[in-house]
């Protein structure tokens, strides 16, 4: 039985903060085409954190920050995949970006508004816009995985 050959840590990390940037850029396209609405859950966040009384350097320090801790997430879920799916492709990287996103929605989320002052965001995310959040969110987490896997996959050796 061979060893499947695994990513070095660099090149997950490059491609987790890369599929990172990708899942954020999506966000800022669909929240228009959809409707929905920017920064309510950095408002979130923000709220559980304890900063968010509207203040101008509040609201740079918390997208400042939000950013960077959205991208320490993309990396660690890039080492979380790295070790469940060594040998993945893309559509694993789908499976698992939308496994990440119900395990946020439904464990983190709830567990951010239960030690935080901020107000529940509902079911898989929908109290922060709607049912229309919860898909951007969904969708984005997708791209993530399919970017992530994609930049992950091992090319396959042909068979002699």
């Amino acid at each position: 039985m061979s060893r499947v050959p695994t990513a070095s840590t660099p090149r997950v990390v490059t491609a987790g903060l890369i599929a990172g940037l990708v899942q954020i850029a999506t966000v800022y396209v669909l929240q228009p085409i959809l409707g929905t609405q920017r920064g309510v859950f950095s408002r979130f966040v923000a709220d559980g954190l304890g900063i968010g009384d509207g203040r101008i350097m509040a609201q740079a320090a918390m997208s400042a920050g939000g950013l960077a801790a959205l991208l320490v997430a993309a990396v660690l879920w890039a080492l979380v995949y790295r070790a469940i799916a060594p040998a993945g492709n893309a559509v694993t990287g789908m499976a698992f970006g939308l496994a990440v996103w119900v395990a946020g929605a439904l464990v983190v989320l709830p567990l951010l508004s239960a030690v935080g002052a901020a107000p529940s965001p509902g079911f898989l995310g929908t109290g922060f816009s709607g049912a229309r959040s919860a898909l951007v969110a969904a969708i984005a987490h997708l791209v993530y995985g399919g970017v992530l896997g994609g930049l992950l996959a091992v090319p396959r050796q042909a068979e002699v």
